[in-house]
Formats: structure tokens, sequence, C-alpha cells
């Protein structure tokens, strides 16, 4: 599941989840897909528990929240 937000500046940002290393569920990443600037480099932040309980987590995130982890999220490799 993916949902779109806004950032401060006014950029459309889909973030979804990816799962941990190797695939595994455990510590999955957050990862921030620009779509109105699409040559920027995707982001991401670790979640620190299971895929299922970060689905359900960032579901329920405010926009504000969003915005935060989109904020402190590296670029991804």
């Amino acid at each position: 599941m993916s949902r779109v937000f806004t950032d401060r500046d006014l950029l459309t940002w889909e973030t979804y989840l990816s799962g941990g290393r190797f695939g595994l569920p455990d510590r999955p990443k957050i990862i921030f897909n620009c779509l109105s600037e699409q040559d920027r480099r995707a982001r991401y932040v670790h979640f620190e528990g299971d895929e299922a309980r970060a689905e359900e987590v960032v579901a329920d995130m405010t926009d504000d929240r969003l915005r935060d982890l989109l904020a402190d999220a590296h670029e991804l490799d």
C-alpha cells in the first residue's frame, strides 16, 4: 500500500514499504519517491519492527509525521 502527500516545498511524494535486508520482513525501509520531480533520488528511513507493523503505522501516520520522516530520510543508493 502506498500513500501520497505533499512536502513543505509543495512537492508531491509517494511513500511505501520495502522489505528488510534480503527481502526479509524485519527492519523494512519506508521509501519516499518524488512524483512531481522524478529526477530526484528516492529516499528512505528504516522502520524498527516488522513489515506488517510498518504498513499499519504508515497508513495511520499524519502527513506532518511523514514530512518529518522525509526530512530525516537518506538517499537511496
